[in-house]
């Protein structure tokens, strides 16, 4: 696992973001702590990784102001949602990778009701800090100016949850309005937030990229990828400025690709 990560390229230092499975990578002596542990010898103390943590057991889908049931798990009945406290665990479509990372002994996670993420290294005081109920993308325009790494591991490029970066900044229509179950003083109380529009579209992006804009190995089972943050968004940003539907995903039922889709 050492050399695999040695292979794609990460060294003392390193800013990562990571999107893994566990199940893809095959047997593990350790599991899930000894691929965080291996990639932190590897990256260092200078390092920083930083993982999604998102919990939609506490969210409730809206779009433009009024409920819908599309996209909601438990079609309005709201009774059913629970308040976001930072031990809840991460939705298990995430990984064991990312539930591990919670209870890292040094690891760090932001409040964020729906769109938590979890660090550890240099730089997670930063990334934590500035986790915003109106931005759930401000921990990575924090890790951006780092020039951070995106590491796939065993998972498809629909996870590379950088790509919204682009689209918040160029269809900003794509992200929905949502609202989230947290405990405060007087008890349970729903909050409004910005959600995060679909990317099962984010494959047509990859399709886009040659053999210069990544590097990739093989890690037990699992085809393991490293990109560059920026350049991801630098070529989001082409394929978006010459068609703004590029990383739709085309299903009709889709409420935020359909008004991503849109003509404003």
């Amino acid at each position: 696992m050492t050399d695999g990560f040695e292979r794609l390229g990460l060294e003392e230092g390193s800013q990562v973001i990571m999107h893994a499975s566990l199940k893809q990578i095959g047997d593990v002596d350790g599991g899930a702590a000894m691929v965080i542990h291996r990639l932190m010898k590897v990256i260092g103390t200078a390092g920083t990784l930083l993982m999604p943590a998102f919990t939609s057991i506490s969210r409730h889908s809206m779009t433009h102001d009024n409920f819908t049931k599309l996209g909601c798990w438990c079609e309005g009945k709201e009774s059913r949602h629970v308040p976001f406290i930072p031990e809840l665990q991460p939705d298990k479509a995430l990984g064991e990778i990312a539930h591990r990372l919670c209870s890292w002994p040094s690891s760090k996670r932001s409040r964020h009701p729906a769109y938590s993420f979890v660090s550890t290294g240099r730089e997670t005081d930063n990334l934590i800090r500035s986790s915003s109920l109106s931005d759930p993308l401000q921990p990575l325009k924090t890790f951006l100016r780092n020039d951070p790494l995106v590491l796939t591991i065993g998972v498809g490029f629909d996870s590379v949850f950088a790509v919204h970066l682009t689209e918040q900044h160029l269809l900003p229509s794509k992200f929905p309005n949502e609202r989230a179950l947290t405990v405060a003083a007087r008890g349970q109380a729903w909050v409004d937030i910005l959600g995060v529009g679909c990317s099962n579209g984010f494959v047509n992006l990859e399709k886009q990229l040659d053999g210069t804009d990544f590097r990739q190995t093989q890690i037990g089972s699992a085809r393991s990828c490293l990109y560059s943050m920026k350049t991801l968004s630098k070529k989001a940003d082409e394929l978006l400025n010459n068609d703004p539907s590029a990383l739709t995903c085309g299903r009709a039922e889709c409420l935020s690709c359909s008004h991503a889709s849109r003509k404003d």
